[in-house]
């Protein structure tokens, strides 16, 4: 069973690792919201109903690569601060270890995050596997580098076997290496920020449109009344549905930038 439970924490996290209930939330999450947007449009109960409930499935799938994106996003500047403590570790001629600074950054892991982060779970199975089965750490950040699919990791784990009891100026050098992963996640920082305010952006630009159709509907005196109505209305409804969902997707891939 303790085995089982091991191989269970070894994410992939280019893969959804939501669970069934998680996927269950944000579907009814959706179909709600969508009803009630299509409600708007039509005044229509049945179609409300059953076309939040179909239109709910693929925009939970969209939701669940979102999610894996950003976990994968939290474990890069997660695994940056982990450099920052083990840089800091082994620099200043202290003489410390590659191994016992990544098993003392444990403990500022869990200050700087908490016992559930990803990283910390990371680095303590890399710790784990070195301590009880004699596995080199540079392999551990290998086989985390193909579960996570970050190129940060991916390069460090690269560093750290071509250096791994090779040399004595690994502080030197993995200093330069937590530099330069610094300066990229800087960036890619940079860029979510942006890209967050682009999206509220549009976002908002899409509801407006409800707004108004909700506004009109309970000050207009009658004036949408042939909206939701007559067979123009309807279409002119759908072609206003139609083109509020195609705005969200064209906002939602539009924003997805991978550095």
């Amino acid at each position: 069973m303790a085995k089982e439970d091991k191989v269970k924490v070894r994410l992939k996290y280019y893969e959804c690792n939501m669970t069934r209930w998680q996927h269950m939330t944000a579907y009814l999450g959706f179909a709600v919201a969508i009803g009630a947007i299509l409600f708007i449009y039509y005044r229509f109960l049945p179609v409300s109903v059953v076309g939040g409930l179909l239109i709910a499935i693929p925009q939970e799938k969209n939701y669940s690569r979102s999610v894996m994106r950003r976990r994968q996003i939290r474990l890069r500047m997660q695994f940056k601060e982990f450099l920052e403590i083990v840089a800091i570790s082994v620099s200043g001629g202290s003489g410390r270890s590659m191994e016992n600074a990544v098993t003392d950054s444990l403990r500022e892991l869990n200050m700087i995050f908490n016992r559930d982060a990803d990283i910390v779970k990371e680095i303590a199975l890399i710790v784990s596997d070195y301590e009880q089965a004699g596995i080199p750490m540079s392999k551990g950040f290998a086989e985390l580098g193909e579960r996570s699919e970050l190129d940060d990791i991916i390069s460090f784990a690269a560093i750290y076997k071509t250096i791994e009891g090779k040399t004595s100026d690994f502080g030197y050098i993995i200093a330069q290496t937590r530099d330069m992963i610094k300066d990229k996640a800087e960036i890619v920082m940079e860029i979510e920020t942006a890209i967050t305010s682009a999206k509220s952006e549009a976002y908002m630009m899409l509801v407006l449109p409800l707004l108004l159709v909700v506004v009109m509907s309970v000050m207009g005196s009658g004036f949408l009344d042939a909206l939701f109505t007559t067979w123009i209305g309807r279409a002119s409804a759908t072609v206003g549905v139609i083109c509020t969902f195609v705005s969200y997707v064209i906002a939602a891939r539009a924003v997805e930038i991978d550095v």
